[in-house]
């Protein structure tokens, strides 16, 4: 283990007693008290603590047990625009309703009538800004396709843009606030407090969501190095509210918690950091560059369930079936760093992968099953020739298996509380 990774842990251990000594009882309440701290890592000090006799093991016990009662109340967010849920590549966390509250009313303060807020990586803001007739002109740059679509088609006033602001280029615009939710990665920050800069007026500010120092180790380092560049590119930070925005967990991030074991985790559980900062001055500091992290994926989306299957590298007949490569199909982790993640060629949005050797047979049927046609006939369609009656089951068989799967993600989809709305919201808003 090394030093950074050892403190930090030291560093949590610390947390738990002083949040035991304080009178906490259930393990919701635990990881509400600590400072972003992952319930699993949570979990993982308790049991340290025990064992080194800091704190007696029917307290451990017992904070345990209550993590596992289960409990799947819906929530009900009553939102008029409905946004897609989720999927874990995208990194997507979505603010409550009570951070995008607290995020609109600071641009309210700091911007004058009018102005326009540039919102980044942030579709929560401009749906709730719209539904409440927010008194200022928002603009939203989403790198997901998916996203921007449903809400051009929810609203087609509003005014979203599809863009990468890790690598694509930037609109012309001089706003007087950006907002920004960045994966919680140095290169994501960094890149996108560069591109706020290139669309942020001189004299406007910047709000961003940071992780809080229990994170992960290297987090209080990463803030050290996020001032020097935020310095480099001419912003000076006026503040920083720590555990100031709660997060809703996404379907995902819930299925990691349930295959741990953790049933009874608040929703809201997760909160970062808000840091303000000003735009005080231009430079020349170049883009910084970020590699790509992931392989290319193919979208497709059944009953508002996403799957993500890797770009297919043949037109080939072979097996479409899902073949299981973790215990339960969902990856019990939301880490980038996993390497199981390179296991996977089909990924759902609740997080459950696949391997599959054949990818772009796959695809088809998913295609099929989008369109209410038939799987074996689109695939005979795409082969140019029919199917033998192995390849016809091979195929009836992967259908199901996705069929069954939807199933289940739909079913932890209503939970979440996106489910579609049929107000015509877009009517009324035009």
């Amino acid at each position: 283990m090394d030093t950074e990774t050892w403190i930090f842990e030291d560093s949590v251990n610390c947390w738990v007693l002083d949040a035991i000594t304080s009178g906490v009882t259930t393990f919701d309440q635990l990881v509400t008290y600590l400072p972003g701290v992952y319930p699993s890592v949570v979990l993982s000090s308790l049991q340290r603590l025990a064992s080194a006799q800091k704190i007696p093991t029917k307290v451990m016990e017992e904070l345990i047990e209550s993590a596992k009662s289960k409990s799947d109340e819906p929530m009900h967010l009553a939102h008029q625009i409905p946004l897609p849920v989720p999927h874990p590549l995208d990194y997507d966390w979505r603010f409550s309703d009570a951070a995008v509250e607290n995020l609109l009313n600071e641009c309210k303060k700091l911007t004058p009538l009018n102005s326009t807020i540039v919102l980044i990586g942030t579709p929560s803001l401009l749906r709730m800004g719209i539904e409440q007739s927010y008194p200022r002109q928002l603009l939203l740059l989403e790198a997901s396709p998916t996203i921007t679509a449903s809400l051009t088609q929810a609203v087609p006033l509003a005014q979203v843009v599809r863009c990468d602001v890790i690598k694509e280029p930037l609109p012309k615009l001089g706003a007087e606030a950006v907002v920004l939710d960045p994966p919680w990665y140095p290169e994501h920050i960094h890149s996108f407090l560069w591109a706020a800069c290139q669309l942020c007026k001189i004299g406007g500010h910047i709000l961003i969501s940071m992780p809080p120092f229990g994170t992960r180790p290297s987090v209080e380092r990463e803030w050290m190095n996020v001032l020097d560049w935020a310095e480099k590119i001419g912003l000076t930070l006026v503040r920083l509210d720590k555990m100031a925005l709660p997060y809703v967990s996404p379907p995902f991030e819930v299925n990691v918690l349930k295959a741990q074991g953790l049933h009874a985790v608040s929703k809201e559980w997760r909160r970062g950091n808000l840091a303000v900062f000003k735009c005080t001055h231009q430079t020349s500091v170049p883009r910084p560059t970020v590699l790509p992290q992931e392989d290319e994926w193919v979208e497709e989306v059944l009953s508002e369930v996403r799957l993500r299957i890797r770009q297919p590298n043949s037109s080939a007949f072979a097996d479409p079936s899902l073949l299981s490569i973790v215990p339960g199909d969902v990856l019990q982790s939301v880490s980038r760093r996993d390497k199981r993640r390179q296991l996977a060629d089909v990924w759902t949005s609740g997080n459950r992968i696949f391997a599959c050797q054949g990818r772009g047979v796959l695809l088809l049927i998913l295609q099929a099953i989008a369109a209410g046609r038939s799987p074996n006939q689109l695939v005979a369609l795409a082969l140019e020739r029919s199917l033998t009656s192995v390849e016809t089951e091979l195929v009836s068989h992967a259908a199901n298996q996705i069929i069954n799967i939807v199933s289940i993600e739909q079913k932890e989809n209503l939970l979440f509380g996106e489910q579609q709305n049929d107000t015509l919201f877009s009517r009324r808003a035009s």
